[in-house]
């Protein structure tokens, strides 16, 4: 492998955490035997079906998370439960990863539960080298998706406690949904003050 062509696939990879997809080898004009030249050489390690990372980089925590990202393309998003474990407001590992892809996506996945909800550009962020919505939308998205009010009041009180939200932007989040999400938003802030 041409040394310019990995390192332009290392730095595609050292944004998402030292991942990086066989689509996006292709991409920057590299061949399948060339990333095969590279893990017989030990340069990467396989981790998943066309999933690979630069060996120099550990695992990480979100391993999982990478690679179902990876494997589900452009314009990815991680959310919900998902989001909820990854920012550690919950001690519940999600059963299947939760992503949010656009609607044109194909919706049958493997351990991923795919949502096609509509998201603003300042709903999202990066974390760990992968787009994840924003602490606000992550907690208002598992209310809307009925996880129950005990973990949603556990999981407000912790980001407020851990400065990773404020009551402003969480009721300013929470307008944009129901009335029901409003109500649940503002009464658990409402009890955390009393």
């Amino acid at each position: 492998m041409k040394k310019e062509k990995e390192f332009q696939l290392y730095q595609i990879a050292e944004d998402q955490g030292g991942y990086f997809s066989l689509p996006q080898a292709y991409e920057i004009g590299l061949q399948r035997s060339q990333i095969y030249r590279g893990l017989d050489r030990g340069v990467f390690i396989k981790t998943g079906w066309g999933i690979y990372r630069f060996k120099q980089f550990p695992a990480t925590r979100f391993e999982e998370i990478h690679i179902a990202v990876l494997a589900a393309g452009q314009q990815v998003v991680v959310g919900f439960q998902t989001a909820l474990y990854v920012y550690d407001l919950s001690d519940i590992i999600p059963d299947e990863i939760h992503l949010i892809l656009p609607s044109t996506s194909s919706r049958r996945r493997p351990g991923i539960r795919v949502h096609t909800v509509q998201l603003q550009p300042d709903e999202i962020t990066h974390y760990d080298g992968f787009r994840i919505t924003i602490v606000e939308k992550t907690i208002i998205d598992c209310a809307f998706a009925h996880i129950d009010d005990e973990h949603i009041r556990s999981a407000i009180n912790q980001a407020l406690q851990r400065g990773l939200t404020t009551k402003t932007r969480l009721i300013n989040l929470a307008h944009r949904r129901s009335s029901k999400i409003q109500s649940l938003i503002h009464n658990i802030l409402e009890e955390g003050h009393s």
